[in-house]
């Protein structure tokens, strides 16, 4: 048979006209898959990553202020042990807020549904006059609640106010990473209450009181 006529063709030789360009056999112009495809794809792996780290990180909160006020642990606490009291020197929502159960300790509460703020409840749970006031705060249908306590003690003619929180965000991959961010922020709005409870014993309320807490 003469040489170039009917030759068998090896498979390197076929791997090579397929490609045109000596490539590798089998692999189309480009890869399998589009540049496009596989940052789209890199972006969809890190966004799992990203909400199952979340998920995994404790949804759990606590916050804590305390000062010093120049009045007797009686006058604080008739500002704190009922909802009518919290109302003087903690901000609310405008509109919607419905006060419930007795005038004084456990079962004491104002609930809220308010248009842009959401619905909720304040509860006070426990109280221990002049030393002790428990409550608890339930935003929405439940999923994040929290725990309250504040508690009086006689000081240098006046009292020590100490305010704690502690609260859980539910189970939801993104509260987890809020939850890391609580602490300091909640931690500066109870001292900024504490100031206003100071302002109202002592003085006129700071302008910075009228919305929700």
């Amino acid at each position: 048979m003469a040489e170039g006529e009917g030759a068998a063709r090896s498979p390197a030789d076929a791997g090579h006209s397929d490609t045109g360009q000596g490539g590798v056999p089998g692999t189309a112009r480009g890869g399998p898959f589009s540049l496009g495809a596989m940052i789209l794809g890199g972006a969809a792996a890190l966004l799992v990553l990203f909400l199952l780290a979340g998920y995994l990180l404790p949804a759990e909160w606590d916050a804590r202020a305390e000062t010093h006020l120049a009045a007797p642990p009686s006058e604080v606490f008739a500002s704190v042990a009922t909802p009518e009291g919290w109302r003087s020197w903690t901000p609310w929502p405008d509109s919607g807020v419905v006060r419930t159960g007795p005038s004084l300790g456990p079962g004491a509460r104002l609930s809220w549904d308010d248009r842009e703020l959401g619905s909720g409840t304040f509860t006070i749970v426990e109280v221990d006059p002049p030393r002790l006031v428990r409550y608890t705060v339930v935003v929405g249908p439940g999923a994040m609640r929290t725990a309250g306590t504040l508690t009086l003690a006689p000081e240098r003619g006046g009292t020590r106010v100490v305010w704690r929180e502690e609260g859980d965000l539910g189970r939801n991959p993104l509260m987890g990473y809020w939850a890391r961010s609580m602490r300091r922020a909640q931690s500066a709005e109870l001292a900024k209450g504490l100031d206003r409870l100071r302002a109202l014993l002592f003085g006129a309320v700071p302008a910075d009181s009228g919305r929700t807490r």
